[in-house]
């Protein structure tokens, strides 16, 4: 179980100024306080995130920290710099994680690391839950497989996005238990975040070109050009 007294927090991308989907990080962030302290988010936060996001050109990642002191929430505001050539795929090597990582962006992340590859969250049972940073889909021609957010798991801004736009883009979305055997056999996987937006992976095994490369690239295309 995280450290629920270290805090939470949300990383949101920033393209030349704007701020993707800040609101609903914002609600989400809002809700995770609530929950955990009984507190609101300081107001003066929005105002502190909008400003520092304003100056800055090209593409960055912007971080929010909360962290409950007594009663009331200190928060911190930091951006960085966007590798123009991140990586297109990601190696998962599995973790059974049991009971899963919760709903909260939790800043306690000791449980989420591994020296193979990205860590995939597995519950006892086998059920795939999500990536350290990411959620996880399953693509199958049109059909895209996500697990459920069930308290279990944190339910990505991304992956509610996608959700959403799946049926403009042709695809059929649907949320349902995903077995490691069966995430291990697919086609294609897919991994949902914030800053990657859409990108290939492959479990326990080295990610390599699909069929399916270009779907994923139409879902980023289109991630990164709603809001």
């Amino acid at each position: 179980m995280p450290d629920p007294s270290q805090g939470v927090f949300e990383t949101l991308l920033v393209r030349d100024g704007h701020i993707q989907a800040l609101h609903r990080h914002l609600d989400r962030m809002a809700t995770s306080v609530e929950q955990l302290y009984g507190l609101a988010l300081p107001d003066q936060l929005p105002i502190t995130v909008r400003e520092r996001a304003a100056g800055l050109r090209g593409s960055h990642r912007l971080r929010v920290d909360v962290i409950p002191e007594g009663a009331r929430l200190q928060f911190a505001v930091e951006t960085t710099a966007l590798d123009s050539n991140r990586p297109r795929r990601y190696a998962l090597s599995a973790m059974t994680v049991a009971g899963g990582h919760g709903p909260h962006k939790w800043r306690d992340r000791r449980a989420l690391h591994s020296d193979r590859g990205v860590p995939l969250l597995v519950d006892a049972d086998s059920s795939v839950l999500e990536a350290a940073w990411a959620n996880v889909w399953l693509l199958d021609g049109r059909q895209l497989s996500t697990p459920p957010a069930d308290g279990r798991l944190l339910a990505g801004v991304t992956r509610a996005r996608l959700l959403e736009l799946a049926p403009s883009l042709g695809l059929q979305a649907t949320e349902r238990r995903i077995s490691l055997e069966e995430a291990r056999a697919a086609p294609a996987v897919m991994l949902t975040s914030s800053l990657a937006l859409a990108v290939g992976a492959a479990v326990d095994k080295e990610p390599a070109a699909t069929d399916d490369d270009e779907v994923i690239a139409t879902i980023r295309l289109a991630l990164e050009n709603a809001d």
